[in-house]
């Protein structure tokens, strides 16, 4: 299996956090990170310093962790005269530094504080090089705002694979949903693929996929629903599928295993045989087309298999022996490939509250 994902993380500007000061409070859990910007030059005004130590404030005393991306301009501004001092001043966990700084300047600043550098600039030599220093290093790769300029995934992996083999982790982006920065307004992710996805889909895909531990939505925060079912994940290893179900209602919020020998095309659940018990005979109905996501019930018909419950992961014609007791709901069909075998699943109703 995948690496296991230590945290989601959000982007906070100084500019914006007040708005989401509430909601930050909220969706906070341990190992929480925060990424910010301290070089913006549309954010620097009167006043921006004191704006900037208030967010640190927060963020410090609320318990995330905080990665800023730093230049010589916010050294400036806040009349630094080293990296190392900037970051005292402002408690900062990982400084982000990508150009404007010598070598020397950020070896010296990396003997007190983690470094983190653009992960799409880091040559082979040159992470062999941060290895030998002993120093802590990370990579974090861009977001992209203007469509069609998001990375392929083809050289995602083979960056990450060779930073990985350098001993150096890698941190990534996901889009927002609702709130989408501007100027474009059309996502912040570091995968152009993930621009039109759902946030749940692109962090599952980040973390059983391609093995990220540390994913931050680059337009800042989730929605209250996308939060919870990533924290599900985090906290507890269950998926959440939102569904539409038909019958048999009493299947929502409950916690179930996913057959470790399930095949691609299908989920078996593995606690779905207790429904088969003796007496409680369930006839053939609504026995229809089963579609990708489609979640249903064997009948009597299937002898000692009545009772067992599946979600489609394929299209399968009508089987007199199936009932279609509903489906998962659209958006939410690609996350049925991100479930690895074993793991927890619950099936939820999208417009109730689950915690």
């Amino acid at each position: 299996m995948s690496k296991q994902s230590n945290s989601l993380g959000y982007s906070v500007y100084p500019s914006t956090w007040s708005e989401n000061r509430k909601q930050l409070s909220s969706l906070f859990m341990e190992g929480s990170a925060v990424f910010t910007s301290l070089h913006i030059m549309e954010e620097m005004h009167v006043g921006y310093v004191e704006q900037v130590e208030d967010m640190m404030e927060f963020l410090k005393s609320t318990g995330y962790k905080v990665i800023a991306d730093v230049s010589k301009r916010t050294l400036e501004i806040f009349s630094e005269q080293s990296l190392t001092d900037l970051a005292k001043r402002l408690n900062i966990d990982i400084l982000r530094i990508d150009y404007g700084f010598t070598e020397a300047e950020m070896l010296k600043a990396a003997e007190e504080i983690p470094i983190c550098l653009n992960a799409s600039t880091i040559s082979e030599e040159q992470a062999e090089f941060l290895r030998s220093t002993g120093y802590e290093f990370h990579a974090m790769h861009n977001f992209y705002p203007r469509p069609e300029t998001g990375i392929d995934e083809e050289q995602f992996m083979k960056r990450n694979r060779m930073l990985e083999d350098y001993g150096i982790s890698v941190m990534a982006f996901i889009q927002g949903r609702e709130k989408l920065r501007g100027p474009i307004h059309e996502g912040l992710p570091t995968l152009e693929k993930h621009r039109n996805l759902i946030p749940y889909h692109a962090f599952l895909e980040m973390k059983n996929r391609y093995g990220i531990q540390e994913i931050f939505v680059g337009d800042g925060i989730l929605t209250e629903t996308e939060a919870r079912y990533i924290r599900h994940v985090l906290k507890e290893g269950v998926y959440c599928i939102p569904v539409e179900l038909e019958e048999k209602k009493t299947l929502l919020n409950q916690v179930f295993t996913v057959r470790i020998d399930s095949p691609k095309e299908i989920i078996r659940i593995q606690e779905s045989r207790e429904y088969a018990t003796p007496g409680n005979v369930i006839r053939a109905q609504n026995t229809i087309e089963r579609k990708r996501g489609t979640i249903t019930l064997d009948n009597e018909l299937y002898k000692r298999y009545s009772g067992e419950i599946q979600i489609t992961r394929y299209d399968f014609k009508p089987d007199d022996r199936v009932n279609v007791i509903g489906k998962v709901k659209d958006e939410y069909l690609d996350v049925l490939d991100l479930i690895p075998n074993g793991e927890k699943m619950m099936l939820v109703d999208e417009d109730e509250d689950h915690e």
